[in-house]
């Protein structure tokens, strides 16, 4: 499929994500230094709920295998939230301006957020053709919540994605340690709480955004 007959919105993630490989790229090549290509993982990453939620739109009925694939998304999902916390990685790696580096971790954070923000849509979608408008709301808001607390996990307790597979007991001992003592954890607990204010406040937004631009084409 040609890019031009994509969406506005699925063009425009594209080309933000184009636009944060170019920084990286010019980086790498320039500094000669290769100290966050993470970045790139971590943005591949965030396409795959939008891919997953891309296929479970076209579901219309309610199969075991759209639960599967809810199930996938959700646990790719915080993928798409990941990119906005890598800003705790910066610093002086050598005499590259860090000015560049903050808009270049700032560029692949948008570039993760806008998948997530389409994939958000279409699972909203799906929910509200199975369920009621009511949870489907509540869903999402679960949705992130539980994401913003697992960006929480990558970002301030420095527990990587792969360790809900390949190191589970790690991760909910990190969990219990944050949930059990709020007191001490004040600041995970602040974290999650804006990262899910800002989810939301921006999900709105792009809702809008997407709505009227619909109805200005129609």
């Amino acid at each position: 499929m040609s890019i031009r007959k994509l969406p506005a919105f699925e063009r425009l993630m594209l080309y933000v994500a184009l636009l944060a490989f170019g920084f990286l790229f010019y980086r790498c090549i320039f500094a000669e230094n290769f100290h966050y290509t993470f970045l790139l993982w971590n943005l591949l990453l965030a396409f795959v709920p939008y891919s997953i939620s891309k296929k479970l739109q076209h579901k219309r009925d309610k199969k075991f295998s759209g639960i599967l694939l809810l199930l996938g998304w959700l646990l790719f999902f915080p993928a798409c939230i990941y990119p906005l916390t890598d800003i705790l990685h910066l610093h002086i790696t050598d005499n590259f301006s860090m000015v560049y580096d903050g808009i270049m971790i700032f560029t692949f954070g948008i570039a993760g957020l806008l998948p997530g923000m389409l994939s958000l849509k279409n699972i909203e979608i799906y929910l509200k053709k199975h369920t009621s408008g009511f949870f489907a709301k509540v869903s999402l808001l679960f949705f992130i919540t539980l994401s913003s607390y697992s960006a929480c996990l990558v970002g301030i307790l420095h527990i990587r994605s792969w360790n809900i597979i390949f190191d589970f007991k790690r991760m909910i001992f990190a969990s219990g340690r944050g949930l059990s003592n709020p007191a001490d954890h004040f600041n995970i607990i602040s974290f999650v709480l804006l990262f899910v204010m800002l989810m939301d406040v921006l999900y709105a937004g792009f809702k809008k955004i997407t709505t009227k631009s619909a109805q200005i084409k129609h």
